[in-house]
């Protein structure tokens, strides 16, 4: 008997699920959790907690900039295949979605699950007019338990992040609220609706690529039915000709790269399980939930970084990635580049054949964690999703590589970034900014000389543990001044006693100067049992 998922009655309130959250937590130990051990926790942590921390667990599972590789390797185990929840409460969500039962909308609805995810589970139906589709339906009540999920990791991050600096310097909040960003995406079938029409569109000239039409009349933001794609999956090509495999590969490698360099937006979820081979060789794509955004200034950087390793650049893919990773600490840019040089050395043959792009790709971002760097949500996602799309195709066809599709799309992308769809546009732009820069650039460099010649140049500059150095120092420059102060006010006064004698001068002078000698003893005083009490402590 097939096993079916128990369907929620409700919610639980952020207080119970806050503290089903930190007992979980606490009972795997992982606040003090370290090394092999600690990664083995977390997964079992992730496990037990569900959906959000099974997605959470996933994505940092491709983060070699933030995890190290025992954690990576074993958040890894993570499936996000479930049983599936009971056929009655997907007819219950279609009829409030569609208004509707399933065997009014469609002529046949399978009532097994074709597949089951955390968040999702997927139908096989026909339509009245004879079209095959699938039918993807968000499971009751995973919504509001997710939204419960984030804004409780969202607290946990501020307070970790005030109580832990190393935590701050990785932008835990930023890091939650991009994850969450990406979820509450995935909870949306409207988005992936309008993934899938972008996708159309790109390769609407394309004969070897299908994408599924969206039937928007049996769709909502809960359920999303799309055409159904038969074929077999990538993984069962090996019988094929070399030729046909290596066709797949290079198609499929298309999708994932041509999208983010041309337009900015790339599929990041390209495992064997989301394509379809069709019977001519096409290859069909089945799920969209999961996109990244590049915007322009991200695009062209990225694609510097893989022309510069294309041109064995070392220089320049460190330029690139100190400006993706802007870091928010001191960085020695010498010993960075020396290690992304060597990096290089590594991994790129002579001809870029036999290389690992993935894993020259992870030790760049373990070298980006080991400085502290942080990349950018999107950069992250796009690299996680070249490596997966690599994986794949050393599953279809061994004898292909990534780096030789990077490579034949270099030149292109190069194209594109200086002349792209409007070539005299862009050059009109670049002439114009050219020559507004030679005009202003004599007048700027006259200004800089100038400033230097009467010495009115400042640098500005950050010592890095120097601040209570420099606090005592200015505490030191405040007492002196006021020692001189009052020094300086008793020198007068006496000046003026010697100058200076108005009516009633006997009388209240005495009081003035007395006055004074007292407040100057009393102050001079208290700073020699401060300077004594430092050198005491000392």
């Amino acid at each position: 008997m097939e096993q079916q998922a128990t369907v929620p009655t409700h919610a639980p309130s952020k207080g119970e699920r806050y503290r089903e959250i930190i007992a979980t937590l606490g009972k795997h130990g992982l606040s003090a959790a370290t090394g092999h051990p600690g990664a083995e926790q977390l997964r079992l942590a992730c496990e037990e907690l569900g959906t959000t921390f099974i997605k959470l667990g996933q994505a940092l599972s491709t983060r070699a900039d933030l995890l190290p590789e025992p954690y990576r390797v074993e958040l890894r185990k993570l499936t996000d295949e479930v049983p599936g929840v009971p056929y009655e409460a997907v007819a219950s969500i279609i009829r409030d979605e569609l208004g509707a039962s399933p065997d009014k909308l469609f002529a046949r609805f399978d009532r097994r699950p074709l597949g089951s995810a955390s968040i999702g589970q997927v139908h096989a139906a026909k339509l009245h007019d004879g079209r095959e589709v699938v039918v993807k339906i968000i499971k009751p009540g995973v919504e509001d338990l997710v939204e419960i999920d984030l804004q409780i990791m969202e607290d946990l991050a501020h307070q970790a992040s005030d109580r832990w600096s190393i935590l701050d310097e990785y932008g835990a909040v930023d890091l939650v609220e991009e994850f969450g960003d990406t979820l509450r995406a995935e909870l949306d079938y409207t988005r992936e609706a309008g993934n899938i029409e972008f996708f159309r569109e790109f390769f609407e000239e394309e004969r070897g690529f299908t994408i599924p039409a969206v039937i928007y009349e049996r769709s909502t933001k809960r359920v999303i039915t799309l055409e159904r794609i038969a074929g077999q999956k990538p993984s069962e090509l090996t019988e094929r000709a070399k030729r046909k495999r290596e066709t797949v590969a290079e198609r499929i490698a298309r999708f994932v790269l041509e999208p983010a360099f041309g337009e900015g937006l790339f599929y990041a979820d390209p495992h064997n399980g989301n394509f379809i081979v069709e019977t001519g060789g096409a290859v069909g794509v089945l799920d969209f939930g999961m996109t990244g955004r590049l915007a322009p200034q991200a695009r062209r950087r990225v694609a510097d970084i893989f022309m510069a390793f294309d041109r064995r650049d070392p220089e320049r893919v460190t330029d690139r990635l100190m400006q993706i990773a802007a870091p928010k600490h001191p960085i020695d840019r010498a010993m960075l580049g020396g290690e992304i040089s060597r990096l290089m050395e590594r991994h790129l043959a002579p001809d870029l054949k036999g290389v690992q792009f993935g894993e020259a790709l992870t030790d760049m971002l373990d070298t980006i964690r080991r400085y502290k760097l942080r990349l950018p949500g999107p950069i992250a996602l796009l690299f996680k999703a070249l490596v997966m799309c690599e994986g794949l195709i050393e599953q279809i066809s061994p004898e292909s590589n990534m780096n030789e599709f990077i490579s034949s799309l270099s030149e292109k992308i190069l194209y594109q970034r200086i002349a792209g769809q409007d070539l005299p546009g862009n050059i009109r732009n670049a002439a114009l900014d050219a020559a507004e820069l030679s005009i202003d650039l004599p007048r700027r460099a006259d200004r800089v000389l100038s400033e230097i010649e009467r010495g009115n140049l400042r640098v500005w500059t950050r010592v890095e543990d120097m601040e209570r150095t420099m606090a005592r120092f200015e505490r030191a420059v405040e007492t002196t001044n006021a020692t001189l102060l009052a020094s300086a006010s008793i020198v007068g006064l006496a000046i003026v006693m010697l100058m200076y004698h108005p009516s009633g001068w006997g009388r209240w002078i005495g009081y003035a100067f007395w006055s004074v000698v007292a407040i100057v003893c009393v102050f001079s005083l208290r700073t020699v049992w401060a300077a004594f009490k430092k050198r005491k402590v000392r």
